[in-house]
């Protein structure tokens, strides 16, 4: 028996090819500019003060 021709293809319903790594790269720019953020501003202007 034939499958249902007004189905969608499998392969149509998946992510392209790369999507996961360019979320992956966001990701990992967006960690190192915090972290470089947190050592090169935040720490060297010390606590807080009032």
């Amino acid at each position: 028996m034939d499958a249902d021709p007004s189905a969608p293809p499998g392969d149509s319903l998946r992510h392209p090819k790369g999507t996961l790594a360019i979320i992956g790269i966001y990701g990992l720019l967006f960690v190192v500019g915090w972290l470089v953020i947190y050592f090169f501003v935040f720490l060297p202007r010390g606590p807080l003060t009032q």
